[in-house]
């Protein structure tokens, strides 16, 4: 695309999320009767901790909006593109939620230095950080290939090892009566 577009705009529940977060953010009256519901705050940034079905809706349109924006106002090259299975790939979802979110706010600034520091560092970040995972679906979708490894990572012997070392760093190491009480059994 050769023409300028704009940032895709939040939806009002979005607005209204990062509006119930700046209000936490000054503290006050509005902050404490947070805490007291023990409520935590959704960040249109990071899926996870959306439990609203309607509000992690629109989270998932806004990052659809923002990679075609991404893809066509950015990426100069077909390397620097985002590819189209990028929800598939947690990885890529939490950084394009970030890389949104600190856009949306550089965009929100009465200054041009946030919008200089996104394209400065966050845009080369993301794209540095990402470059492996973009190029794996450059032509054809590839399932993570780090499957193997959480795979062997998550089996119950490799967990119940992790637990075994956890135990013996927070048990206290059993002192002279008690080794003899195990000696005598």
């Amino acid at each position: 695309m050769s023409q300028l577009l704009p940032f895709p705009d939040l939806t009002q529940r979005m607005l209204a999320a990062l509006l119930d977060l700046a209000a936490f953010a000054r503290g006050g009256d509005a902050a404490e009767e947070i805490i007291a519901t023990g409520e935590i705050l959704p960040r249109i940034w990071d899926l996870t901790t959306i439990p609203d079905a309607d509000l992690r809706w629109d989270c998932w349109l806004w990052l659809d909006a923002f990679v075609v924006w991404l893809n066509s106002q950015h990426a100069w090259y077909s390397a620097d593109h985002t590819p189209a299975c990028w929800p598939e790939h947690p990885p890529l979802v939490r950084e394009l939620g970030t890389l949104a979110a600190l856009r949306f706010q550089a965009g929100e600034a009465t200054g041009p230095l946030p919008l200089e520091e996104w394209h400065r560092y966050a845009l080369p970040g993301y794209l540095d950080r990402t470059r492996d995972q973009r190029r794996a679906c450059e032509e054809k979708h590839q399932s993570w290939p780090g499957r193997a490894a959480h795979t062997r990572h998550t089996q119950v012997e490799a967990a119940d090892r992790r637990l075994r070392v956890f135990r013996a760093d927070v048990d206290p190491a059993p002192d002279a009566e008690q080794t003899v009480t195990l000696r005598a059994l």
